[in-house]
C-alpha cells in the first residue's frame, strides 16, 4: 500500500510540474505574439519604426515581459511604380516573450512595407 501511495504522489507531483511548465510556455508564447502585433502596429503607423523596443512589461505587477527587434532588409522599386516615388522595404520582426522561471519563446515574422521615397532623392 505504501508503494502504491508513493507512486500516486509521484504521479500527481509530475503532472502538476508538467502543467506548470505548459502554463509558463503558453504565457511566454502569448507575450511573443503580442510583440509581433506591436511590431506590425509600428510598421503600419507610417512613422519611422523603433528598431529595438528594449524590455517591455505590459503588466508591471506580473513577471511576463517581451522584447521586439525590427531589422530592415532589402529596399527595392516595386513593380508597377515607374514614377520612382515609392520603394518597398522588407523588415524582419523578432519578438521574444519571457515568463517566470526563465521560460522564453521567440517568434520571427517578415513583412514588406511600401514607403515613399525620401524628398530630394533622385
Amino acid at each position: 500500500i505504501a508503494l502504491a501511495a508513493g507512486a500516486a504522489v509521484h504521479d500527481v507531483l509530475f503532472a502538476q510540474h508538467l502543467a506548470n511548465t505548459r502554463t509558463l510556455e503558453q504565457q511566454a508564447m502569448g507575450m511573443a505574439e503580442l510583440g509581433l502585433r506591436i511590431g506590425l502596429e509600428q510598421l503600419a503607423s507610417g512613422e519611422t519604426p523603433l528598431m529595438d523596443t528594449g524590455k517591455l512589461h505590459p503588466d508591471p505587477t506580473r513577471a511576463e515581459s517581451l522584447h521586439v527587434i525590427l531589422r530592415p532588409g532589402v529596399r527595392r522599386m516595386p513593380d508597377g511604380f515607374s514614377a520612382g516615388r515609392f520603394l518597398t522595404q522588407d523588415y524582419e520582426i523578432q519578438s521574444t516573450g519571457h515568463s517566470a522561471r526563465g521560460t522564453r519563446r521567440t517568434l520571427v515574422q517578415g513583412i514588406t512595407r511600401l514607403e515613399p521615397l525620401a524628398q530630394g532623392a533622385p
